[in-house]
């Protein structure tokens, strides 16, 4: 009887907190698939526990996740290392249904893809003080417990990994930033439309930067092409080779607007913009066209591929 109601307490908490757990993960790893072991893991070790007798399950299960992270991002470098071409994190893709957990966590949250893109120039440590001070709003106490370290380090921690973020909008000003994104995204997308890339350009900074992740897989632009100009070229050079064509959405992507390219016969191609500190210029682009990076694409209207 005991281990029955055990299981079914396990199988209560992998409902209730799961979607947190693979969030705060995805954050911290950039790969949704890595999140998801993770947090499996984690309910693996809770089980063979025989549950978790505590009064506060939340924390205790965001303490284990973040530590389980933590070792697995010991092996990030040595594979990022070996990885052809540029590495982006892995984007959750959605249509505008409200049914994904894993999508409203993300929304309700602000994540957004070009944040996750910046989180990977952050150690282990900084991300995981960044994402539980940040996303969740613990308390630099209670940060120094879960990754058994000073109050006062933790701040330190913070602070560097806010230096290599940069600014981030304060709550009165993301709804500026929403509208910024939205007149990027559509300007992209009347881009791609047309051919006609002018117009767009302009809307870049002139030190702008794209990257793009092809994994090996299909062609990409192995190094980071730098410069408004640079940055034009490549696009009116895939465009007039026929790799723009297909059907173009409006999707989410890691919570933020982004574009989705749909191409018969080749892998679809993901993009998302990276506004600058005042929301009026874009300072990166960035493009995965690693098939399978884009595996995880949530809505019915993907389904009528053709």
């Amino acid at each position: 009887m005991t281990s029955n109601r055990t299981t079914l307490e396990v199988e209560q908490l992998y409902r209730e907190y799961k979607p947190l757990l693979a969030s705060i993960a995805y954050r911290m790893l950039g790969s949704m698939s890595e999140a998801e072991d993770a947090v499996q893991d984690v309910f693996v070790a809770v089980s063979n526990l025989g549950g978790i007798d505590i009064k506060h399950p939340k924390a205790y299960l965001v303490k284990m996740v973040t530590n389980r992270i933590l070792n697995m991002m010991k092996a990030a470098p040595r594979k990022r290392e070996n990885y052809p071409g540029q590495w982006l994190p892995e984007p959750v893709i959605e249509f505008d249904s409200e049914d994904e957990p894993q999508g409203r966590v993300l929304r309700r949250e602000r994540l957004g893809y070009a944040l996750l893109v910046l989180l990977q120039t952050c150690t282990p440590p900084e991300r995981a003080v960044f994402v539980l001070r940040e996303s969740l709003g613990y308390d630099y106490a209670d940060i120094a417990v879960m990754l058994d370290k000073s109050e006062a380090a933790c701040r330190k921690i913070y602070s560097r990994a806010a230096a290599k973020i940069g600014q981030r909008p304060r709550s009165e000003n993301e709804a500026a930033l929403d509208a910024s994104i939205d007149r990027f995204v559509q300007s992209f997308a009347q881009a791609i439309d047309t051919g006609r890339f002018e117009t767009f350009i302009q809307l870049l900074t002139e030190d702008a930067v794209m990257l793009s992740d092809g994994g090996g897989i299909v062609r990409a632009a192995l190094n980071p092409i730098e410069g408004r100009d640079r940055i034009a070229a490549f696009f009116e050079g895939i465009a007039g080779k026929g790799s723009l064509t297909g059907q173009l959405h409006h999707v989410w992507i890691s919570g933020q607007r982004g574009l989705l390219l749909l191409r018969k016969d080749k892998p679809p191609v993901a993009f998302a913009l990276e506004p600058d500190d005042n929301f009026d210029s874009i300072r990166a682009v960035y493009l995965v066209s690693n098939p399978e990076k884009l595996t995880r694409i949530k809505g019915e209207k993907e389904l009528s591929r053709k």
